[in-house]
């Protein structure tokens, strides 16, 4: 069965797709319509009202929510379709022209317009590591990075190229895209298939505005100063090429995995104007669907309607060259045998021209362009859909390896590793040691895209202290001789599990962040700073972000770690922080019992 996410009449709509009997154009049916129109067809004289089944009466909003129902929910929407299909063939056929919308009058999103979580993966191809020199050997554990909502985009939308994020080259890649429909924690290898709904196309794309931005280097691509190379960079920079903007097409449609059969036997084409660049099959991962829901399942609730692409199966990075994007509309197009195929433009939006919100390609921008902006008063943490943290943002940086730079290390992380004041935070089974700092958070007041620095300001909602963990048994799955990148990325992933960040009340904006005295307390120990030993505000990580991508309302900037910091065994018990004139923050940490917990309920 092949779902599908559109807008009709602005309203965001879902339905299965269905090829017409008599014309054979593609169509979306709406379960609900549907339903009601099979209960109210040939009155009491047609022989259907006595065998029509049961189906569910009242159907989720989004595709999303229908996920949420789990095989069940795909059970009686299966039971639905079949039964439809026997009415349109054997006694009303015109019924489709009251549930369904032809697929080419309708502006079809990604089936997941707005994922909380979509998990890209990289270094994942044999191909990426058969000829490489620099790599020793396989770590087998997944490096993954998270686009921003915005990112995501529907077939036929277009991927905008801003800020010269095109010059001097773009690059695209096909991916397979393995969408959650039962969520959980603490996933087994032997059951994640279990939580998979299905899979789509995803269109990797990637640009060098950020590697242009460090001084000296713009028109080099790719490639970065020698004083770069420290383990942030050398684990992530490419990954800053990928969260700008709509650079995440997504779709046709999500296939469910009873019609693809096995993911790993499925030929993929890339293409560019209609013409092949690179030709590979799925079968081409070193990491699978399965160790990547285990993996990510061992220290964040996997939700339904979440997205996780594997990396590229063949060629790493097919480039266009900024001349060609320029000359004439580029058309991106991916197709993976069973899903479809995805095509989108591309197009160059001139230096120093803005994108209206409410014509963005991005429907999730699109929305958030509706929203009010955030209120101090009512904020709460379940009101973020990102967070982005600062790495490397403190004095005593260059000392833990991380050379202070003119461009900040920021890092996009899950909404859902925030929690809340006085919340429980459940660490991880395997977990030993635990760092554990006293931060402090900014939290975004409207839609921010393209900010000056000089109007930074007045986009923060306010400011709120946050007692961040990281946990350090990521590191023990790293094999040596690693790369430095691999060595040191545990720092990033270590601070993704539930609740990792547990964030304060927020204070409305005072406009000093400097200065201010913060401490630690857990049991005996206690730490103190100041918000003077950061580098750079949240004014300035703000600027620096949105030139990049769009930060919706609510979301949050955490500025990073200081020298405040204690490493605590992993016994229980209570962490309090605070930054002064914005109030305590306190956290109860635990650990999950070994095996953990399944169906998004974590142990303690």
């Amino acid at each position: 069965m092949k779902l599908a996410t559109f807008l009709h009449e602005n309203s965001e709509q879902w339905g299965f797709v269905w090829a017409d009997p008599v014309t054979a154009e593609l169509r979306i049916v709406e379960p609900g319509l549907a339903e009601a129109a099979l209960a109210g067809s040939g009155g009491g004289t047609s022989g259907y009202a006595a065998s029509r089944p049961s189906f569910l009466g009242t159907w989720p909003g989004t595709l999303a929510d229908f996920l949420a129902l789990g095989d069940e929910g795909m059970a009686v929407l299966d039971r639905l379709e079949r039964f439809l299909a026997r009415f349109a063939s054997q006694s009303d056929a015109t019924i489709l022209d009251t549930i369904s919308h032809a697929v080419a009058d309708v502006e079809l999103l990604a089936p997941i317009p707005r994922p909380r979580l979509c998990l890209g993966l990289v270094t994942n191809s044999p191909s990426f590591a058969r000829a490489n020199p620099r790599i020793e050997h396989l770590n087998l554990f997944p490096v993954a990075h998270q686009r921003p909502q915005g990112t995501v985009v529907g077939g036929g939308a277009a991927v905008l190229m801003r800020n010269g994020h095109h010059d001097p080259l773009m690059s695209f890649n096909v991916e397979l895209g393995v969408i959650i429909g039962r969520g959980g924690r603490e996933i087994p290898l032997n059951e994640a298939m279990r939580h998979v709904a299905g899979y789509t196309n995803v269109t990797d794309v990637a640009g060098t505005y950020y590697y242009g931005r460090v001084p000296g280097n713009a028109g080099r691509g790719y490639s970065l100063p020698a004083e770069y190379g420290d383990w942030f960079f050398q684990a992530t920079a490419s990954w800053g090429g990928k969260i700008a903007d709509t650079l995440c097409p997504v779709g046709p449609f999500l296939v469910t995995k009873d019609e693809v059969g096995d993911p790993y036997d499925l030929l993929v084409y890339t293409r560019q104007d209609g013409r092949q660049r690179d030709r590979a099959h799925t079968s081409a991962t070193i990491l699978g669907v399965e160790r990547v829901i285990q993996w990510y399942s061992s220290f964040a609730t996997l939700h339904p309607g979440d997205i996780l692409h594997l990396g590229t199966m063949g060629v790493d990075g097919l480039a266009i060259p900024r001349e060609v994007v320029e000359r004439r509309e580029v058309v991106l197009e991916s197709e993976i045998e069973q899903l479809g195929v995805l095509r989108n433009p591309v197009q160059v939006v001139p230096v120093g021209e803005r994108v209206p919100f409410d014509r963005h390609p991005s429907y999730a921008i699109r929305r958030a362009a509706q929203e009010p902006p955030t209120d101090a008063a009512t904020w709460h943490p379940d009101d973020a859909r990102h967070v982005f943290t600062a790495f490397g943002n403190h004095i005593g940086a260059p000392g833990e390896g991380l050379p202070r730079l003119q461009v900040p290390r920021f890092f996009t992380g899950p909404a859902s590793s925030l929690g809340a004041d006085g919340s429980r935070v459940v660490l991880p089974a395997r977990a030993t040691v635990v760092e554990v700092t006293i931060e402090l958070a900014a939290i975004i007041g409207r839609l921010a895209s393209d900010v000056d620095p000089d109007d930074a300001e007045s986009y923060i909602a306010g400011l709120a202290p946050v007692v961040s963990l990281c946990d350090e048994s990521f590191g023990d799955a790293v094999a040596e001789p690693a790369r430095l990148g691999e060595r040191h990325i545990p720092a990033v992933y270590g601070r993704w599990g539930d609740g990792f960040n547990v964030i304060g009340a927020l204070e409305p904006q005072s406009g000093r962040w400097r200065g201010r005295r913060m401490r630690l307390d857990s049991g005996d120990e206690s730490i103190s700073g100041s918000t003077d030993d950061y580098l750079d505000g949240a004014a300035e990580m703000l600027a620096t972000i949105s030139a990049v991508t769009t930060l919706f309302p609510g979301d949050v900037i955490l500025l990073g770690r200081t020298a405040a910091t204690l490493r605590l065994p992993v016994s229980g018990g209570v962490v309090a922080g605070e930054v002064e004139g914005l109030g305590r923050v306190r956290a109860e940490i635990v650990r999950a019992s070994a095996g953990g917990a399944t169906d998004g309920e974590a142990s303690a």
